[in-house]
């Protein structure tokens, strides 16, 4: 944490009292951080109802008397029922707003500080003496997401659609973490924001399909000397015959077939027949020049461990059964090709050109081979049936196997040589930590994993145990091979070392911990479907360009670098996201815009050569409050989490909390410099309208199992979520920090989503005889408190008591059975629309028994190591003060 003057606040996050005590029964005393739910109260039950205690107390305390229920303060220039959604312009503040109580506030001027325009409008929140003296924030003031903000999980993927006609690309696909850019490395040193983009190259918007542009015999039309395509932002001179690229401002000669009239505002005539000038996402059809091969045909190599522990926990059936049933269904047609590989302490390939498969198994893992090179990799549409036959006996081929060793490694260099050839996707399933052969693995989070200090934090079990997976990863990359990791294993496995094959080959990583078919067999089921048949792009490589005076200094994402700035990609999907860092190149830049353009050169799996081109023309400014209005909390959000993970990689856990934690008080510290005098009292926090979000989005990254005690998350799980933050969106890295809950039964007046308002995530929202719902955007949990009706379990499950009740293999009743499991049915459906997989899995869990997932969501409530909300709130006030 930066030095400071005055008192040293609490480190990261702790609380600076402890853990407190629950308040006495009947005090009437609400927690603070218990603020309110809009509109939103509670259905009449009797008796009345306990409710959960603190996290880390135990047991339930008596109900204390709720929280008096009101809007959000209104925010200045916009009626509260249509909030201004993070990363947009607010409107002008409207005068004569009474200042504090949250308002926003209105303000002319300069700052004395920068002498910078002041800010305009902003959240004031009141910060005044509490009951024992100290200082407290009051809970109708705490800041949260508006149901608006959260009535859809990708919730800001559809913002700005609008943008199109303005030439901007939708910010589906790209995301920039302030939407006007400071002019200067002084002035964004001043902002204290971070500067960069989220970008989702291959989003799916089945709504406004990417137009495709085929330039034919003129060929695709490019600046000479910077590279940058033809874009809404080139301005066409000489009447049409040259144009100058916005990014270089070289004048370039348009081809003569490519030649257009100008109108007398210089624009061309056709400009509203060429995507190309009038959309800021946009595909062409690439050429011959753009090939060095013919393109590759979508191949899948299967890599499905077949040891006792595969076999035992119900992987290897789930498995073989999904892939039978999927490979109607994979892209390519006639084109693609498939084989399959098993392995436990042996490797076993399949013939699969007879008319029936024929095993061979190959003992040497020193130096494996494949026995039959050139043929272990089939059309599909040619050996279906061969495939699908093999698919099916696996499972009783191997039903009786009493193998414990795998050779993960050898296995992986096997499929290597098989499909270096072609390239293709490779998806291991793993049940068991490598334990013989190349890139064997030991146990690390034993005793003596956490014996040293390092070891302690984590960071010691994040960082890869060996080299082996990184340099095959790296020469897979090399022949367009991509791997997927599919972890199931039922005890450590050191994903952060299998996790090196995703992380350099732009795969993923899906983790499955204590697998069993049972419990988790459908969720692997459908991942698996989704992660098979999505959109998706072969042999891929991407650059992203920025104006003179600006470089991209940094990216972050799956993916390995060839030279210094192209992105191997051997396969990119519709669910991958990139992050870029933006620096100054000079001291000033001195044009009033400037523009950032992604162009992802891809194989369509028809096997069609494209070049998808994103492009984004945002202004440049030297006026600090222009940067904080125009920025995405999302974003910022996004990309820090994306710093600090990398931080935990190359230092500790501590350390990337650390990042986050920095990032939102310097920013914060920032702003308050451009308020006016009168509303920088020590009695208010000043929030930026845009980032009034920042503070609870940034404690809420904070509480990830990234960042918790060993005790409370295994290494496994941490080297999961860094996969999955590096791979994820704006919105989705946002949606996986802060959760929404929803109160699930008795139901509660719904929306035109099918959902009802989100409860803030605290204990003061949970009453002990309730359903709910969380969703965390990867799973929901639908949660009961113990003193939840039998009926109500009975209406739901057809059981009376939950007591002893297997949760894992607990379905819900289908919903004709009672109008119970209609309701919850009903919002579970509701909940799940809107997600990559078109589905998220559902779990049950019980109060007290097997709750530990939805306590932790609850991250507004203090823990042993982390503050409530409230107390961050506080902790950034100190900070900013001690900084004045």
């Amino acid at each position: 944490m930066p030095a400071q003057r005055g008192p040293t606040p609490p480190r990261l996050g702790a609380s600076p009292h402890g853990a407190r005590p629950p308040p006495p029964a009947g005090s009437g005393a609400p927690r603070s951080g218990a603020p309110p739910l809009p509109g939103a109260a509670p259905p009449p039950m009797a008796p009345p109802p306990p409710r959960m205690g603190p996290p880390g107390m135990g047991g339930a305390i008596p109900m204390m008397q709720p929280p008096g229920q009101g809007p959000l303060p209104p925010r200045m220039g916009a009626p509260p029922s249509r909030p201004s959604l993070p990363g947009t312009t607010p409107p002008s503040a409207r005068a004569g707003q009474p200042f504090g109580g949250g308002y926003v506030q209105p303000a002319v001027g300069m700052s004395g500080d920068f002498d910078q325009p002041l800010a305009e409008t902003f959240r004031a929140l009141t910060v005044s003496s509490g009951p024992g003296g100290g200082s407290v924030i009051s809970p109708a003031e705490l800041q949260r997401p508006t149901p608006e903000e959260l009535a859809e999980p990708m919730r800001l993927d559809t913002r700005g659609d609008s943008g199109r006609q303005r030439g901007q690309c939708p910010p589906k696909y790209m995301r920039m973490t302030t939407n006007a850019l400071p002019n200067s490395p002084a002035t964004k040193g001043k902002a204290a924001l971070p500067l960069g983009a989220i970008i989702k190259p291959m989003a799916r918007d089945d709504a406004a399909p990417v137009a495709v542009v085929n330039f034919g015999a003129v060929g695709v039309v490019r600046c000479r000397r910077c590279r940058t395509y033809v874009n809404p932002f080139v301005t066409f001179i000489d009447g049409g015959r040259r144009w100058r690229c916005n990014v270089c401002s070289l004048a370039n000669d348009c081809p003569s077939d490519y030649i257009c009239d100008l109108d007398e505002h210089g624009v061309r005539r056709d400009v509203a027949e060429r995507p190309e000038l009038s959309s800021g996402v946009v595909e062409f059809v690439a050429p011959a020049e753009y090939m060095v091969r013919p393109p590759q045909p979508p191949v899948f190599l299967f890599v499905v461990e077949v040891s006792y522990a595969a076999v035992s926990s119900g992987m290897l059936r789930c498995v073989a059964a999904t892939l039978a049933h999927t490979i109607d269904h994979l892209p390519g047609g006639e084109r693609t090709q498939v084989g399959v590989i098993t392995y436990d302490s042996t490797l076993h390939f399949y013939n699969l050109h007879g008319s029936t498969p024929q095993m061979l198994v190959v003992p040497e893992l020193d130096e494996p081979f494949c026995p039959m090179p050139g043929e272990a990799l089939v059309n599909l549409s040619e050996r279906r049936d061969v495939v699908k036959q093999l698919l099916e006996k696996l499972p009783s081929m191997f039903g009786a196997t009493q193998a414990t060793e795998v050779a993960t490694g050898p296995a992986l260099k096997a499929a290597y040589t098989v499909a270096q050839h072609v390239g293709g996707k490779v998806s291991l399933f793993s049940a068991t930590r490598p334990t013989v052969g190349d890139g064997k693995l030991l146990n690390r989070e034993g005793a003596g994993g956490a014996a040293n200090g390092k070891g302690a934090e984590g960071g010691g079990l994040l960082a890869p145990a060996c080299d082996f997976y990184k340099t095959l990863a790296v020469d897979c990359s090399k022949q367009q091979l991509c791997i997927d990791v599919w972890a199931c294993h039922s005890a450590y496995a050191d994903l952060a070392t299998l996790a090196l094959l995703a992380r350099h080959t732009g795969g993923s990583v899906q983790h499955f911990p204590a697998f069993s078919d049972v419990a988790a067999g459908e969720r692997l089921s459908r991942a698996l479907q989704h992660s098979l048949t999505r959109e998706q792009g072969l042999e891929a490589v991407m650059r992203v360009r920025a104006s003179r005076g600006l470089r991209i200094a940094a990216f972050y994402g799956h993916f390995f670098i060839r030279g210094v700035d192209l992105l191997a990609l051997p396969n990119v999907d519709e669910d991958k996201s990139f992050a870029v860092e933006i620096a100054h190149e000079e001291n000033e830049i001195g044009a009033s815009t400037a523009c950032l353009q992604a162009a992802l050169l891809y194989t369509t799996t028809s096997g069609e050569r494209r070049i998808r081109v994103l492009t984004l023309e945002l202004p440049v400014t030297s006026a600090l409050n222009s940067i904080f209005d125009s920025a995405d909390v999302d974003a910022c959000v996004s990309l820090t989490a994306r710093l600090a993970a990398e931080a935990t990689l190359s230092a500790s856990p501590l350390t990337g909390a650390e990042k986050l934690q920095n990032a939102c008080l310097e920013a914060l510290r920032a702003y308050r410099s451009l308020c006016p005098p009168h509303a920088k009292t020590t009695a208010a926090l000043l929030l930026p309208e845009n980032l009034r979000l920042l503070p609870l989005y940034t404690l809420a990254a904070m509480k990830a199992a990234l960042y918790a005690s060993p005790a409370e998350a295994r290494a496994d799980e941490r080297a999961a979520l860094i996969a999955t933050i590096a791979n994820a969106s704006a919105t989705e890295a946002t949606v996986l920090a802060h959760p929404r809950l929803f109160q699930a039964y008795p139901p509660l007046e719904k929306g035109p989503n099918g959902l009802p308002a989100p409860l803030p995530l605290s204990a003061q929202s949970v009453q002990t005889n309730v359903a709910y719902l969380l969703d965390d955007g990867a799973q929901l949990s639908l949660w009961f408190g113990r003193d939840v009706p039998s009926e109500m379990l009975q209406a739901a499950f057809g059981w009376p008591s939950l007591q002893g009740v297997d949760l894992a293999t607990l379905r819900l009743l289908p919903p004709n059975t009672s109008p119970v499991a209609a309701e919850i049915h009903a919002l579970v459906d509701a909940a799940r629309v809107g997600r990559p997989a078109g589905w998220t899995p559902l779990r049950v869990l019980v109060q007290g028994t097997s709750d530990a997932p939805f306590v932790r969501a609850l991250i507004e409530d203090q823990t042993k190591q982390m503050m409530s909300y409230p107390e961050f709130l506080l902790h950034c006030h100190r900070y900013i003060l001690s900084k004045a």
